[in-house]
C-alpha cells in the first residue's frame, strides 16, 4: 500500500492498513519512537487518527562486525544463539502491535554497521560529525521529499537529536532541511534527554523552535508497556535496566503534586 513514488526505495518491512495519514514519525532506530512518543501515539489512535512510524535505519547488518557493532552486541544481551539484529525486530513487532500502529521499516543500517571506523561507543554520539559527507544522506533527503509528496498534509515527526546520535542527527538535519515546516514537528529524544534535561531547551532555541505539549496521562502506563518489549535496550540504555518504567513517569510528570499529569514534549518551527 505504499504510494508509488516510496516505492523504489528498499524496506524490510512494510505494515501499513491505511492510504493516508494524519501522522508519520521518523525513527532512527527500531526503538526511539515508542519511547520517546509512546502516548501521544496512542492518544492519535483515540481520536480516529490514521499513524505510521517509519524506522529508517532497519537494514540487516551483515558480517563482519566491528569491534563496537560486537560491543554493541554484547550490551543488548541477547540470548545465546539468538542473532542480535533479528531479537531487535522482534522487540519492534510486539511494540507496535501493542501500540496498534502502521509501520515501515527501511532497509538502511545504522551507524555502527555503516561506519567500520567507529571505535567506542563515544563516537556514534557528536553534534560536530559531518553527516553530511555520509552517502546516505542525499538519499535520505531524497526519501523525505518524496514522502512529503506522497502525504503532503501528513504532520511528519522527527528526532530533535538531544544526546547527538549521529543517525539522530542525520534525520533531524534531513527533515529540517526537506521538510515543510509547517507539517514538522521534533520529538525530545527518550532516555537522552532525562540524561540531559536542559539540551532539548538549547537545541530548540539554537533552531527557532517553539515548545508544544501533549497530555498523555490517560495513556502514560500503554506507553511504559509497549517500551517494555524492548529488553536489548533496557541493558543498554537505563541502570538498573528495569528503572525504564519509572524514569519515563518521572520525566513525563507535570501538574502538581496534588493532581500529577503526565505529558510529552515537542517542538514546532517558528513561523
Amino acid at each position: 500500500m505504499i504510494p508509488e513514488l516510496l516505492e523504489s526505495y528498499a524496506y524490510a518491512r512494510k505494515v501499513m492498513s491505511s492510504k493516508d495519514y494524519d501522522y508519520i514519525y521518523l525513527s532512527p532506530h527500531l526503538d526511539d519512537v515508542t519511547f520517546s512518543c509512546g502516548g501521544t501515539i496512542c492518544v492519535h489512535q483515540a481520536q480516529g487518527l490514521h499513524t505510521l512510524i517509519v524506522t529508517l535505519f532497519a537494514g540487516d547488518p551483515q558480517p563482519p562486525f566491528s569491534p563496537l557493532a560486537q560491543a554493541c552486541h554484547q550490551l543488548w544481551q541477547v540470548p545465546e544463539g539468538v542473532s542480535p539484529y533479528q531479537a531487535r525486530k522482534k522487540e519492534d513487532e510486539q511494540a507496535m502491535l501493542a501500540l496498534s500502529v502502521d509501520y515501515i521499516w527501511l532497509n538502511w543500517p545504522e551507524a555502527i554497521y555503516r561506519d567500520p571506523d567507529l571505535a567506542e561507543l563515544s563516537d556514534i554520539n557528536s553534534y560536530d560529525v559531518e553527516f553530511q559527507r555520509d552517502p546516505l544522506f542525499p538519499t535520505l533527503c531524497h526519501w523525505l521529499a518524496d514522502l512529503h509528496a506522497a502525504y503532503p498534509d501528513a504532520k511528519v515527526v522527527a528526532p530533535l537529536r538531544v544526546g547527538g546520535h549521529r543517525d539522530h542527527c542525520m534525520v533531524f538535519q534531513a527533515a529540517l532541511s526537506t521538510l515543510d515546516h509547517t507539517t514538522l514537528l521534533f520529538f525530545e529524544d527518550f532516555p537522552y534527554a532525562a540524561y540531559l534535561p536542559e539540551e532539548a531547551t538549547e537545541l530548540a532555541k539554537a533552531s527557532h523552535l517553539a515548545p508544544l505539549e501533549v497530555d498523555v496521562t490517560l495513556y502514560l502506563e500503554q506507553r511504559i508497556h509497549a517500551a517494555s518489549f524492548y529488553q536489548s535496550q533496557h541493558a543498554m540504555l537505563f541502570y538498573p535496566p528495569s528503572s525504564f518504567g519509572e524514569m519515563i513517569r518521572e520525566y513525563a510528570r507535570a501538574g502538581t503534586e496534588e493532581q500529577p499529569r503526565f505529558v510529552e514534549r515537542y517542538w514546532t518551527c517558528l513561523q
